[in-house]
């Protein structure tokens, strides 16, 4: 079976601000760094066009007036929702696109078609809320795909991973009630970073409590850091709940040469996330596993973040780079300690430590 490359050049029509980080460059450096490999002429690598979305599976996660809202602003050419995040003439078509997706995306890979995807898509969706655009974001992607997996195909477990350098509020939102979306999340302490969420208490309420984890990283934290949570935790919890699909909120602004962040990953760290992203798909859900791409505004990390991805999907060696950078020893004994209080207070994880 074929990985799938979902892409659409209205992904790249969607333009803000003269000089915003979130540009169309952004899509453009990762498919000049997978063209170069010479991948998009690999007979495994489907090129996957998407269909706008269904809005009724949108309106399961943000209501009906404000994704109005979003065509309208952009059939008048433009308008903003807050002072960086902005619509323009293309913006809704690029998002319904992108939602259209990653519903295409996780739908062949339920019907056998495909064995995994890349949503590689603009504009970005994981901290889009209910009625309220920012962050860059208009619709959650990810968060819809995940519910038309629960609704729509009847899947009990979905796990979502989120390793953006920021935390993804809005994701976080749409299932905190829910036990059947497992949402964990590792990114850069919110007392350093926007959207200012994401600690470790919050960890979901009703039937949801327990299925929200996250994990603030002390800025600077790298590959060791990152290892450790994935060793002590993500990996723990994917034995406990057992999911049936694997779906990855992916950020290449954990890299350290992101110019808005400040963390502490190397290509080579990112690219051992999807090794175990990757592992933990074919051992718990049949290998079912997409990924949804979210922030990333370092060009370069951009391009080689991205073709690890594919590669890591496929199955084909993957690319190492030269970039290094090495972690304080104060970063790891924070996540140490950060570690041992989740697994002590995390419901889910309440097993793992008897």
């Amino acid at each position: 079976m074929v990985t799938d490359l979902v892409f659409h050049e209205a992904f790249t029509k969607h333009e803000m601000s003269m000089g915003h980080p979130e540009s169309p460059e952004r899509l453009r450096s990762a498919m000049m760094y997978i063209k170069r490999a010479g991948h998009l002429k690999d007979p495994n690598l489907n090129i996957l066009t998407p269909m706008p979305v269904d809005l009724e599976e949108v309106y399961r996660i943000h209501g009906k007036a404000y994704i109005d809202g979003i065509r309208e602003s952009s059939s008048r050419g433009g308008g903003f929702y807050t002072p960086d995040t902005e619509v323009n003439a293309h913006t809704y078509e690029a998002a319904v696109l992108a939602a259209g997706g990653g519903i295409d995306a996780v739908d062949r890979i339920m019907a056998g078609k495909s064995k995994n995807a890349f949503v590689l898509c603009r504009p970005p969706g994981h901290h889009a809320e209910y009625e309220r655009a920012f962050g860059f974001c208009f619709i959650n992607n990810i968060a819809v795909a995940a519910s038309h997996l629960v609704k729509e195909c009847g899947l009990n477990r979905v796990m979502i991973v989120d390793y953006d350098a920021h935390h993804g509020n809005g994701t976080q939102s749409a299932f905190y009630s829910s036990n059947r979306v497992l949402y964990v999340s590792l990114h850069q302490d919110g007392r350093t970073l926007f959207p200012g969420s994401g600690f470790p208490d919050e960890m979901g309420k009703g039937a949801g409590l327990g299925y929200t984890v996250n994990l603030p990283m002390y800025p600077g934290a790298g590959n060791i850091s990152y290892d450790l949570a994935f060793t002590n935790v993500i990996e723990p919890l994917a034995e406990v709940f057992r999911p049936e699909f694997v779906l990855v909120s992916v950020g290449f602004d954990c890299h350290y040469q992101d110019s808005l962040t400040s963390l502490g990953l190397t290509t080579s760290g990112i690219a051992k996330m999807n090794a175990c992203l990757k592992g933990i798909a074919e051992t718990h859900a049949s290998g079912r596993l997409a990924y949804f791409l979210e922030g990333g505004y370092n060009l370069d990390a951009m391009g080689m973040g991205s073709l690890n991805v594919i590669e890591e999907l496929m199955g084909v060696p993957v690319t190492e780079f030269s970039d290094t950078y090495t972690e304080n020893d104060a970063c790891t004994r924070y996540t140490k300690t950060l570690i041992d209080k989740t697994l002590k207070t995390a419901p889910l994880l309440s097993e793992v430590i008897k």
